[in-house]
């Protein structure tokens, strides 16, 4: 009988060992299972540093599940533009976990190599921070791992106002009401719906639909269409992080009215919402 007992606090105390640990979130893997901090879903941005091959990429995560360990995140991400070894249409699939000390590996192929993006996770799942970005082999191989910002960028979506100007000043004044998706598409990118009216510009009758777009990183294309009048105007930039200005690098005219161009900003007005 003493053996017996003894035997049975024995397994007691291995088993109440073995809850205390499952509560404090600790595995043999190190990640934390009872503490939802994968990357947020959402638009992401990572930015390198020193002249690398591929600086800039960009596109969707998706946080998979609540709990880390369970389901790692994935995302699609593309280069921002043509970077020479590869193009904005080479889908970059990646997927990534955060370990017990918050640290975030996102990894995937790209052009016959392997990115590799690493960062401590900030508190609100929305940037790493002491980041660095490296791609081992194929055609946009890092001599070295770079130094590089990664960021998610608020929805652009909410009520916004601003001006257009050409080279001769002001052209019209702009208010947009956009909605940008919750969701990235097959492609890492989001789109954005909505509505824009142009004031007393002859050119459009307001409010006039968004019939096509793009949310990429903090860049954006928009276009509005008046199908009444036949003219369409497009307009591409780059957004704040918080998604409150977007800076129009550039808006096009074309159409009955004729060819016009220029630049404007456009900010969030107060009350607005969107994250």
């Amino acid at each position: 009988m003493p053996f017996r007992r003894a035997h049975t606090r024995t397994l007691m105390t291995v088993s109440t060992l073995a809850l205390m640990l499952s509560v404090a979130g600790c595995a043999d893997d190190g990640v934390v299972w009872d503490t939802p901090q994968n990357p947020v879903s959402g638009n992401w941005q990572v930015s390198a540093t020193g002249g690398v091959p591929l600086p800039n990429i960009s596109g969707s995560l998706t946080d998979g599940a609540v709990n880390l360990g369970t389901t790692p995140v994935n995302g699609i991400f593309h280069a921002d533009g043509t970077a020479g070894c590869t193009t904005a249409s080479s889908l970059i699939n990646v997927t990534g976990t955060t370990n017990s000390s918050g640290v975030t590996t996102l990894t995937g192929p790209v052009a016959g190599g392997t990115l590799t993006v690493t960062g401590t996770l900030s508190s609100d799942g929305r940037s790493l921070g002491n980041a660095t970005m490296n791609i081992s082999g194929g055609q946009c191989a890092f001599a070295q791992a770079a130094q590089a910002t990664v960021q998610n960028y608020s929805s652009v979506t909410g009520n916004y106002a601003g001006t257009f100007s050409d080279a001769h000043g002001p052209v019209m004044n702009v208010t947009a009401t956009l909605s940008q998706s919750a969701t990235g598409d097959t492609n890492g990118n989001f789109t954005l719906s909505g509505t824009g009216s142009f004031g007393t510009n002859p050119c459009f009758i307001s409010p006039v639909p968004v019939v096509n777009s793009q949310v990429t990183g903090g860049t954006f294309v928009l276009t509005y269409t008046d199908n009444t009048k036949g003219n369409s105007v497009t307009a591409t930039g780059t957004f704040s992080v918080d998604g409150t200005t977007l800076t129009v690098t550039n808006w096009s005219l074309t159409g009955p009215c004729g060819a016009d161009q220029g630049i404007g900003v456009l900010t969030k007005q107060s009350g607005s919402s969107g994250s």
